[in-house]
């Protein structure tokens, strides 16, 4: 049985699903929960951690040849924490994750 849980977690769409989830999700969270201001979360969640996770989805993707439409899950997990959460301006980002993405597989 644990066998077959980890071989269903080291699959690489799986392991993508579930980092966005965390990536979207739970860190937004996390960093309200230890109570940082809006210009931290803004600039160190939202561009720089979420940026570079961004790129490694792009980077991960062409490594191990996923399917072009998963590109998106990132952003539309975004998208909609913005929509329930978070100030409408925050919309802005899910563009510059699928733009990194976009770049990272391309590049090379």
């Amino acid at each position: 049985m644990l066998q077959k849980i980890n071989s269903w977690w080291q699959k690489p769409t799986v392991l993508l699903v579930i980092t966005s989830l965390i990536m979207a999700i739970v860190a937004p969270y996390f960093f309200k929960l230890v109570h940082l201001s809006v210009a931290w979360r803004v600039g160190l969640l939202f561009i720089i951690l979420d940026g570079a996770f961004a790129w490694w989805i792009g980077r991960h993707m062409k490594k191990t040849h996923l399917f072009w439409a998963l590109v998106f899950i990132f952003p539309i997990l975004f998208a909609a924490m913005v929509f329930f959460r978070f100030a409408k301006y925050d919309y802005w980002f899910t563009a510059y994750y699928l733009l990194l993405s976009i770049i990272a597989i391309l590049k090379d």
